[in-house]
């Protein structure tokens, strides 16, 4: 895979490293605040696994949005590891600390692109006529925002490479003009 150089044809990896943690942290702490404002919908929560009634008593006891604040306060914390280390690589090299996010975010993007086509499928399979419409949206507007996470994402992982090659030289090899 080629690195990037750039992020948005303007501005550095390491700056795009930045404002991706930065979006991180701002939509998940969003997304927590509007779990437990909104009311609960009328959308089913589904497992497939186990019969409808223990899927009603999991919702009523909001253990999906348990499930979910967990996931994404651990997303804020791996963000916030991508940021320190980012701004930490101007005075010593902490590209492990990149990591976390390098190798969650290829299952993210994998668990985001199963989550779109399920959601989509689902809704196209039942027979209100509305949910064609909410399909499609979600996956048009899913494969959208899967393209934006991916290009992002390797904003971060070839800074990542970047820092990587640069710890690996170490400081012996490195030209006398740039000790």
């Amino acid at each position: 895979m080629g690195r990037l150089r750039t992020c948005c044809c303007c501005a550095s990896t390491r700056t795009g490293s930045i404002i991706t943690g930065s979006l991180g942290i701002i939509l998940s702490i969003i997304t927590i605040i509007l779990i437990w404002l909104m009311e609960k919908h009328n959308i089913s929560y589904r497992t497939f696994i186990f019969d409808a009634d223990f899927d009603k008593k999991m919702s009523d006891l909001d253990i999906p949005r348990i499930i979910l604040t967990v996931n994404l306060c651990f997303t804020i914390l791996i963000c916030s590891l991508l940021i320190v280390a980012v701004l930490k690589t101007s005075f010593s090299k902490r590209s492990w600390l990149m990591l976390p996010f390098v190798v969650l975010g290829v299952v993210l993007a994998i668990g985001l692109l199963i989550s779109i086509l399920h959601t989509s499928i689902t809704y196209y399979l039942d027979d209100i006529p509305d949910h064609n419409l909410y399909a499609t949206v979600i996956l048009i507007g899913g494969l959208i925002y899967l393209c934006i996470y991916l290009y992002l994402w390797a904003v971060v992982f070839s800074h990542y490479l970047d820092i990587r090659d640069e710890e690996e030289r170490g400081r012996y090899r490195k030209a006398p003009y740039k000790r």
